[in-house]
């Protein structure tokens, strides 16, 4: 993996093997953001994706081993229990040209990761919300 900071931008490339939401941790940590979006394509493979349940309040995760073409990942940067934490969709297709899609655990870059992160001048917590068993964003007023 490396990347480019570009004033308030970080333009990333991922090779293969590399894992997503870890290298993008990983990257947050190393610059401190507080806040920011993440946006993503490329190549993947050995994604697990969940579906929340808000009545059990448990995730049903599902995990797919081949190759797949990234089309798209959109997420955020947030401080969660002090630490920098990524929530991040995404969809993505198979060779048959379907498409699947979720909350995104973790995944492998398979041939290649292009992702942006776009950083925000505010900080963002995260609070653990008992209604819906999810830590939520939390501004400083709450």
């Amino acid at each position: 993996m490396k990347y480019l900071i570009e004033k308030n931008k970080i333009y990333i490339s991922m090779k293969p093997g590399d894992l997503v939401i870890q290298n993008l941790t990983k990257i947050a940590k190393e610059n401190n953001i507080q806040s920011g979006w993440v946006s993503g394509i490329g190549a993947i493979k050995n994604v697990t994706i969940g579906m929340y349940d808000l009545k059990t309040k448990e995730y049903a995760k599902k995990t797919f081993n081949d190759e797949y073409e990234l089309l798209s990942l959109n997420g955020n940067i947030s401080i969660k229990d002090g630490f920098q934490f990524i929530h991040a969709h995404i969809s993505f297709s198979d060779s048959r040209f379907k498409a699947y899609g979720g909350h995104l655990f973790e995944t492998k870059v398979y041939a290649a990761g292009e992702f942006m992160i776009d950083i925000t001048s505010c900080t963002i917590n995260r609070k653990f919300n008992n209604t819906i068993g999810l830590h939520t964003w939390c501004f400083m007023n709450e």
